[in-house]
């Protein structure tokens, strides 16, 4: 009796090879579902493995293929091939519904074929059979649903405390509570699909740091080719002003002479007090004209004066959630400047919740915002709230202030100022910054 084992990706495909290559002549012993691990433990594959044995074949031991074997077919298989029909046609007898309303057996089935009585025969080979077939397919899949049970308990006792550090990790970082769930969701799936293996809690770290850099974009495209219109827009008191006077320095005083950009500054805010006057004194240390709009046509003449200026800022007013009209001011200004040239972008302080920059960005997004420019970092230790923010509303981050000081304290949003801005970490994540970012 020759013995051979077939694998395929399902226990169907494996017995549809087995049919093909053997015909009626081939008979599974047993069946076994492997289950093999990717690198490092992640990406599982499941295959069907069948030890199967091939009847009559020829003394020599050698497998007979299809062709040849329906040329060497024996009475005794034929025999056998009838006794698998009658099997069948019993099944689908003790197996079918009546029709409730006619209460007629299936046409398609012989209703007047009696069943055999079981010979001496019969019995012996069944016990022969049982005796061949220890591995049945119960016992299979009893074998296999005891290993995901071995599985689940892993699970059990091994992520659920990896889970709760990332959680308490994340929750030290003031992340919000739908960023926390979208984040252990992901992990959760990733350690599932790598069991047995369980990471240690700085690999754990090491994939948490991985998620947040991972969900937040840099506009690297405004840091390095801004709009000639650069509009900021915002609350009041986040230091647009401030803000701007550093983005000036950025493109106008800084680089080289060769690579600066002519420069000049529109403010709008003529409502608080010394807004303008602030303005000009930042302009005046920059060597940047200053000019001033308080209407549609101050604002035009304004734009018209910039026509050959390659950066044009915008200091908006600064406005509370209440205040509509001044909504519609800022927007009928806006309208001036040709839309192709400009672009809109938010400012948020670092310091407030994320009630109040949702409130914000619901004020501002009809603004067709660009991205984010975080100010005041200085003043809190965390920035979970503005990287939430970020990827819930799917806003790239540009530039980060982090004090007074003009035009030192700004700095072009990166992943490494983000690994800067994590707290409660135990893995180092300075030696991220080059090694995995």
């Amino acid at each position: 009796m020759n013995f051979i084992t077939i694998t395929a990706p399902t226990y169907e495909e494996a017995v549809k090879i087995a049919r093909e290559q053997y015909s009626d002549r081939i008979r599974i012993h047993a069946r076994k579902d492997v289950v093999k691990n990717g690198i490092l433990g992640i990406g599982q594959k499941k295959y069907c493995e069948l030890s199967c044995f091939i009847v009559d074949a020829e003394k020599n031991n050698t497998i007979v293929p299809k062709k040849e074997a329906e040329e060497v077919k024996t009475e005794k298989e034929k025999l056998e091939l009838e006794q698998d029909e009658k099997d069948m046609r019993r099944f689908e007898r003790e197996a079918y519904t009546p029709d409730p309303e006619s209460n007629t057996p299936d046409p398609a089935l012989d209703p007047e074929e009696d069943e055999e009585p079981a010979t001496e025969s019969d019995e012996s080979v069944s016990e022969d059979s049982a005796t061949e077939e220890p591995a049945t397919e119960e016992a299979v899949v009893e074998e296999v649903t005891a290993e995901e049970v071995k599985v689940e308990e892993v699970k059990e006792d091994s992520l659920e405390p990896l889970l709760e550090h990332a959680r308490k990790i994340l929750k030290d970082n003031d992340f919000t509570d739908s960023y926390i769930s979208y984040v252990i969701r992901d992990l959760e799936g990733q350690l599932k699909a790598a069991l047995p293996a369980v990471p240690s809690r700085k690999d754990l770290e090491i994939l948490i740091v991985d998620r947040i850099v991972g969900s937040v974009d840099i506009d690297f495209n405004s840091q390095q080719h801004p709009p000639k219109v650069f509009v900021l827009v915002g609350p009041t008191g986040v230091g647009k002003t401030t803000t701007i006077a550093k983005i000036a320095a950025i493109y106008g005083t800084i680089p080289p002479e060769q690579m600066r950009r002519s420069v000049k500054v529109i403010t709008m805010d003529s409502f608080r007090i010394g807004a303008f006057e602030q303005m000009e004194s930042f302009g005046k240390a920059l060597g940047i004209e200053v000019l001033r709009a308080t209407d549609e046509q101050s604002f035009y003449s304004a734009m018209r004066e910039c026509s050959d200026t390659e950066l044009i800022l915008i200091d908006t007013i600064g406005r509370s959630p209440r205040d509509i009209e001044l909504d519609s001011r800022i927007k009928s200004m806006l309208n001036v400047p040709d839309k192709r040239l400009m672009k809109c972008y938010l400012a948020v302080s670092a310091s407030m919740k994320k009630n109040d920059i949702d409130q914000v960005y619901e004020q501002f997004k009809n603004f067709n915002l660009t991205s984010v420019i975080v100010t005041k970092a200085d003043e809190t230790q965390t920035i979970g709230n503005i990287i939430s923010i970020c990827h819930e509303k799917k806003l790239p981050l540009l530039f980060v202030t982090d004090g007074q000081m003009v035009p030192r304290d700004i700095h072009k949003a990166s992943s490494a100022f983000i690994l800067g801005a994590l707290r409660s970490f135990e893995v180092d994540l300075n030696s991220l910054t080059d090694t995995q970012i």
